[in-house]
């Protein structure tokens, strides 16, 4: 985490935990960081020092001033004033995370050489919830660059159960 980032984060979380509004400025946050993500002319609008703050700030007003509620809007300014927009990906990660840790939640990443059925999924779900005791939300994708098997980055750890890897250990072992 960089400081940065989480600080804005935190402070904007603890005002979502004042007000009860969590999840409404998580689905806030992600909203305007898919606008961003869409349109990086916008995030460079913001970011440019050589167009007035008071222009930038009515750009964010006239953008999402209806659409947000008041402190997630006031975190986009102050992002802005303080030349940190670029930084929003980054904040908005830490905001989930924070979230996250609060109703007790695990992300996990999935990455397999093929698509998992449903019951894969749901059985590999049980067990990242038994291991890490934590509901377990689990974000799947498919590489077929690992031959076999799977990656699961959960916690910050990496269990990586692919053939290329078990593969990698063998021509190491071999190479001795």
């Amino acid at each position: 985490m960089n400081n940065m980032t989480g600080e804005y984060a935190e402070a904007l979380f603890a005002l979502a935990c004042e007000n009860n509004s969590l999840k409404e400025y998580s689905s806030s946050l992600n909203t305007v960081l898919g606008f961003m993500e869409e349109s990086p002319q916008y995030v460079e609008l913001l970011a440019s020092p050589s167009i007035p703050i008071d222009e930038r700030l009515e750009a964010i007003d006239a953008a999402f001033g209806d659409l947000l509620p008041e402190h997630v809007l006031s975190f986009l300014k102050i992002l802005c004033e303080r030349q940190k927009i670029r930084g929003l990906r980054d904040c908005v990660r830490e905001y989930d995370a924070l979230l996250d840790a609060c109703r007790n939640v695990s992300a996990a990443n999935v990455i397999s050489a093929l698509e998992l059925t449903q019951q894969q999924k749901d059985e590999l779900k049980s067990k990242l919830e038994k291991m890490s005791g934590k509901d377990v939300v689990m974000n799947c994708s498919v590489d077929k660059s690992l031959i076999g098997g799977i990656v699961v980055e959960i916690d910050g750890r990496v269990i990586d159960g692919s053939l290329r890897h078990s593969l990698s250990e063998v021509k190491d072992v071999m190479g001795k």
